[in-house]
């Protein structure tokens, strides 16, 4: 008869063993999985912990209404003289003093070529007016002002090397004479009053001969000289001024002005422009036209015309015709081609500021003072600002240099923009 109670507990002793390896293996896993909870854990907690930053730049904020209007301003009409075909001598833009040539009728067609000489002519005949050398200068002796520019370029090397710097730029004037005596001496050994003597006989010549006889149009006043007639001259005068109102502007038309090569006497061929002061009359709608009152500074920008900011007195603001009023402004500064164009589009600035540019949400007021959390070392620091514009969306500010916080705003500072709950001190960053 078989040993059945050994054989059950043989079993028995196997069936521990193996309780036994499998509770072994089970202990690292549980182990593994909690440290894996753990770990989501600590994500979860460090996720809803964790700070958003904006580093503080130089920044600025415009805040400006678009306008489209016409710029008011003196234009002098120029007349021809006679009939003929029309030449401008000055460029167009050119600002140009009483009597200047502005432009030539001539009887017949004339080679461009003709006209360029005769222009070059008159240049180099003014240039030799204008800057001529005293009448002791060497006698025309190149070699002579040859030694006084050598001599001269000595003085100013030792006073120079003696930091003696308060005649330097005389002396360069004197050298830069005596060059310009040396290349009048040395043109063909002729003086400038020789020179000046033959230019005026070619002009003379072609002035006077039958294929280029005409007439010079001359100045009436200084000014910025423009061959452009757009019709517009009369209505935008400053004159005009009080009739500036939405209406009066919606409805001004140019005038039909023909453009020929031929002009006829008494014709309207150019004008010149006062430069001196100019008035943009816009629309903009009676909401927008609260934002300015009359007698205020502000700046604006003809952002077709030029990238420049300029400044402007609001000079007067029209009554509201349906909704709309029409703002203008009157202005002494220079606009590339603001003297030879009539309509245009202008921003008006409400609003511009300049500094440390941040978003609105990272300002926070701490016991009555205006400032925002800094990261500095991983840990929160509230720094004072002075608050400068705030849109609600982006905040200009500067640095308080003077107060009782140990901390100060510096640029390139990682401002914390989700400041709630955070306080002075805290750790936000491992």
């Amino acid at each position: 008869m078989a040993n059945t109670t050994d054989n059950s507990d043989k079993r028995l002793r196997n069936r521990r063993k193996r309780s036994i390896k499998k509770n072994l293996f089970l202990v690292p896993k549980l182990a593994l999985v909690f440290a894996i909870i753990f770990l989501i854990i600590t994500m979860i907690i460090r996720a809803g912990s964790a700070v958003s930053t904006y580093t503080a730049v130089n920044g600025n904020i415009e805040e400006y209404v678009s306008a489209d209007g016409f710029i008011f301003r003196d234009q002098t009409l120029v007349q021809s003289p006679a009939d003929g075909y029309f030449e401008c001598v000055a460029e167009e833009g050119e600002r140009i003093v009483e009597g200047a040539t502005l432009a030539s009728v001539y009887q017949n067609a004339v080679d461009p070529a003709a006209i360029e000489e005769i222009a070059d002519i008159k240049n180099k005949i003014s240039a030799i007016e204008n800057a001529r050398v005293s009448a002791d200068v060497f006698s025309g002796s190149a070699a002579r002002i040859e030694v006084s520019i050598a001599e001269q370029a000595r003085e100013m090397a030792h006073k120079r090397s003696g930091a003696d710097f308060a005649d330097i730029a005389n002396e360069k004037d004197i050298i830069d004479g005596y060059i310009a005596a040396k290349q009048s001496s040395t043109n063909g050994g002729k003086t400038d009053e020789e020179r000046l003597g033959e230019l005026q006989a070619r002009l003379h010549a072609l002035e006077s001969s039958g294929e280029y006889s005409g007439q010079y149009i001359y100045s009436p006043t200084p000014g910025v000289f423009s061959s452009h007639i757009d019709g517009y001259e009369e209505e935008l005068s400053t004159s005009m001024l009080d009739n500036a109102a939405p209406g009066y502007l919606s409805d001004l038309k140019p005038a039909d002005v023909s453009v020929s090569e031929t002009v006829t006497a008494g014709e309207n061929v150019c004008k010149v422009i006062n430069n001196y002061e100019w008035y943009f009359s816009g629309i903009i709608s009676e909401k927008q036209a609260a934002n300015f009152e009359e007698g205020q500074t502000i700046k604006m920008r003809f952002y077709d015309l030029s990238d420049s900011v300029i400044y402007g007195t609001v000079s007067r603001i029209s009554r509201p015709e349906g909704g709309k009023v029409a703002v203008t402004v009157h202005s002494t500064s220079y606009v590339d081609s603001i003297y030879t164009t009539s309509k245009v589009s202008a921003e008006l600035f409400v609003e511009s500021a300049d500094g440390f540019k941040v978003p609105s949400e990272s300002l926070r007021v701490i016991d009555g003072q205006q400032g925002v959390y800094v990261v500095r070392l991983g840990v929160a620091r509230f720094v004072p600002v002075n608050l400068i514009y705030n849109n609600k969306e982006w905040a200009i500010i500067e640095p308080v240099l003077n107060s009782d916080y140990d901390e100060t705003l510096e640029i390139y500072d990682e401002v914390i923009i989700n400041t709630k709950g955070i306080t002075d001190g805290e750790v936000v960053r491992q």
